[in-house]
């Protein structure tokens, strides 16, 4: 149901991986005729986990946490030169990792799974899945195909025909919606999470596939759905989050989706791309707050602070763009398919550009130290060295 061709690319690599193994599973043994539950298994500390799949790297003070396949999370107190797996209640692949401080953070995977740890990363727990998310947008499309229903059922009689079918219409949309809700209930948790950050509030965000998005302002104590406050009526996914230094919360997604909120996700502004593909990437300069929005096929735009149009750069690039980080000299770098790397020193006026020597995928990147990065991908940890880029 839910694989439509839409995902962006980490999803999808992860996705295959996740049915191979349970596919496996479902072959050996006396486990043949039992349905496989990778959100209900706890993760199993692995030596290879290192070499595995990774989706996301990032630095929290002088520490690194990773995350990936078969709910891996990973710790270096040691600037990546050991890692240490956290204790996960679930196999599920994750996502995205996001911390509020060195003790605080959260995690988010497929299934709608999101976690917490409270003691920097040794332990986590589960907050909510797939099948809580499914109940929290089922109740909110049925309170407002009731209100729809509500002020049809109060149209005075002589009310204008053609007010009266327009209403009746959105009511009837309405319904529609809450029907597919339910179905969604029914199939179960089936929808992944892509990213999570947490603001200086402490509200905690995440969104995933098919237009989810919600946010909690305790900790992940209870959660509030806000796919239902954003312009999406196509429920398009929404790929990556980005905290900006003034405190926005911005978004997006396929279709050139890019949306800003400033109170907190009460209420949003499109920033829409020109451009029909999918943002899997938003970065913001440190110095000039210039936006920076990656994608498909080397799509790239940057987005001026104070302006409201979007300005493509032209990559001359094939790759599909998947992950961004600025370095601490103010300078970023851009990862991608087929070990695509871009950098640039210049606000994005120009870029320099390498690629890994095993030119596997890279999810995700961080600074190590002056000389090097760190990437995540398919196969793990790759170290690079910046020297690489001309």
């Amino acid at each position: 149901m839910f694989l439509r061709n839409r995902f962006p690319s980490r999803t999808t690599a992860s996705l295959l991986v996740g049915a191979g193994l349970a596919a496996g599973l479902l072959a050996y043994g006396s486990v043949s005729t039992a349905k496989i539950d990778l959100l209900q298994i706890p993760a199993i500390p692995s030596v290879n986990a290192t070499r595995s799949l990774l989706l996301d790297v990032e630095r929290v003070g002088k520490n690194l946490f990773a995350a990936g396949e078969f709910g891996q999370v990973l710790k270096s107190e040691d600037n990546g030169q050991t890692w240490t797996p956290g204790k996960v209640p679930t196999s599920i692949t994750l996502t995205s990792v996001s911390f509020a401080n060195d003790a605080l953070g959260y995690a988010v995977g497929h299934d709608g799974v999101v976690l917490k740890t409270e003691d920097g990363g040794a332990n986590w727990t589960k907050l909510i899945d797939g099948n809580a998310i499914n109940k929290f947008v089922l109740d909110s499309l049925q309170a407002k195909a009731d209100a729809l229903q509500e002020e049809v059922d109060s149209l005075p009689e002589n009310a204008k025909p053609e007010t009266r079918e327009a209403m009746e219409v959105a009511a009837e949309e309405a319904a529609f919606l809450v029907d597919t809700a339910q179905g969604d209930i029914e199939v179960g948790p089936s929808k992944p999470l892509l990213d999570v950050v947490v603001n200086a509030n402490g509200t905690v965000f995440v969104v995933g596939a098919y237009g989810q998005l919600l946010k909690s302002n305790d900790a992940g104590a209870n959660w509030v759905y806000l796919g239902d406050r954003i312009n999406n009526p196509n429920n398009y996914h929404l790929n990556t989050l980005l905290l900006s230094k003034t405190g926005e919360i911005w978004l997006a997604g396929e279709q050139g989706t890019v949306l800003v909120s400033a109170d907190e996700g009460e209420s949003w502004t499109s920033r829409k791309i020109d451009y029909d593909g999918s943002i899997f990437a938003l970065v913001e300069l440190p110095e000039t707050r210039t936006v920076v929005a990656v994608g498909l096929r080397g799509h790239l735009f940057r987005l001026p602070f104070g302006t409201d149009a979007w300005q493509e750069v032209k990559t001359n690039l094939r790759e599909t763009f998947s992950g961004a980080t600025v370095l601490a000299d103010g300078s970023a770098v851009v990862v991608g398919s087929r070990g695509i790397l871009a950098r640039s020193t210049d606000d994005f006026q120009t870029l320099q550009v390498t690629r890994r020597a095993d030119k596997l995928p890279s999810a995700s990147v961080v600074q190590l130290n002056d000389q090097e990065i760190l990437l995540t991908g398919l196969r793990g940890f790759k170290t690079l060295s910046l020297s690489e880029f001309k």
